[in-house]
């Protein structure tokens, strides 16, 4: 109604799910394979294919998202997620890949 406060933000949370679909191992610089994964949120479905692993040296792995070149050439990210849901896609992708003998999960330094 016209001149009513507004309504107090709801602070909702929903289940989340993710399933690594492929994983495909290939040789390409530093690039050693693709991977798609879902995301199902609250009972809605994502795929998200193009999940690139890379080898970074001296010895460990990173995930990163798909990307695209803009009109500039430079490369972008073509699906932004909050942490919240990155970081989760990144491990289930790597300890996928533990599992398939194609990374070695490395325990953290001690301080």
């Amino acid at each position: 109604m016209y001149g009513s406060d507004p309504p107090e933000e709801v602070i909702r949370t929903a289940p989340v799910s993710i399933t690594v679909l492929s994983v495909t191992p290939m040789r390409a610089g530093k690039l050693f394979a693709l991977t798609a994964v879902e995301v199902d949120i609250d009972g809605v479905a994502i795929e998200i294919h193009g999940i690139r692993a890379m080898h970074v040296p001296p010895a460990a792995t990173r995930i990163e998202v798909p990307t695209y070149r803009d009109a500039a050439g430079r490369s972008r990210a073509a699906i932004v997620l909050p942490e919240e849901v990155c970081g989760p896609i990144g491990d289930a992708v790597l300890d996928r890949l533990v599992e398939l003998g194609l990374a070695v999960r490395r325990s953290p330094r001690a301080a």
